[in-house]
């Protein structure tokens, strides 16, 4: 099973101590959210987690076996996308699978598009896609490679309120069908709450895992959740631990 951990991970840039002995686990199937002040090292802990920095201390696990360096089972979606701008979406799709050698590309890029809702542009390039498709096919892309742990970077930050909303609504189900293990990064508490199955609070530099929270809404999340008492109240509790974090 693709547990997902981290264990004592500091990490320094020169005299800068941004990570201090970090200790998190990300369950199979589960999705772990990181919340904390800007700057405080969410996304150098998401790329120590990816294999592309390393630790100064401590080690990433997955499975069970230490990880040294970037792999397709941790797929990464940065907020800017990786998408091929000169190729059309089916083959940013098919890219990943036909350079492993996979027989079964087509099913595996039909399935995606299908999934992705992205049918009908399959032959479109990047910049014929809106944002919000956009980063449908960015995560779909990464979502070919079939990781067993996909790492989000704020991957909606960029986009309108409206969209954000769509797109929160469409990952749950896509994550949920596949069961994948999912560490995401974002400063947005609805964000956190609409999408994670547990919250890590980070401080502010060098960041420490103050408090690690469970998202009790279950899994008919949408925007109709927005106006739940209960998920105003969570909302307003994180908000204020995370402005003293």
């Amino acid at each position: 099973m693709s547990t997902l951990r981290a264990v004592q991970i500091s990490k320094s840039f020169g005299a800068v101590a941004v990570l201090d002995r970090i200790d998190l686990t990300v369950q199979p199937g589960e999705t772990y959210a990181l919340l904390g002040p800007s700057g405080c090292g969410k996304s150098t802990l998401l790329r120590v987690m990816a294999g592309f920095e390393p630790a100064d201390e401590g080690r990433v696990e997955l499975a069970g076996r230490v990880v040294t360096r970037p792999s397709p089972e941790r797929g990464m979606v940065a907020q800017a996308g990786t998408l091929f701008p000169w190729l059309p979406l089916r083959d940013n799709l098919a890219f990943g699978p036909r350079e492993a050698g996979r027989s079964d590309v087509d099913e595996v890029v039909a399935e995606l598009l299908q999934a992705t809702g992205l049918a009908d542009f399959a032959d479109a390039l990047p910049r014929q896609l809106s944002g919000g498709m956009q980063q449908r096919a960015a995560i779909a892309q990464v979502l070919a490679n079939g990781p067993p742990v996909l790492l989000l970077d704020e991957p909606f930050g960029a986009l309108d309120a409206q969209t954000r909303l769509r797109m929160h609504e469409w990952l749950r189900s896509v994550l949920a069908a596949r069961e994948t293990t999912t560490l995401l990064v974002t400063h947005d508490v609805d964000e956190a709450l609409l999408l994670a199955d547990r919250l890590g609070l980070l401080s502010a530099r060098p960041a420490r895992v103050v408090e690690e929270i469970p998202v009790p809404f279950g899994g008919a999340r949408g925007r109709h959740t927005l106006s739940d008492p209960a998920f105003v109240r969570m909302k307003a509790q994180i908000l204020d631990r995370v402005l003293v974090a």
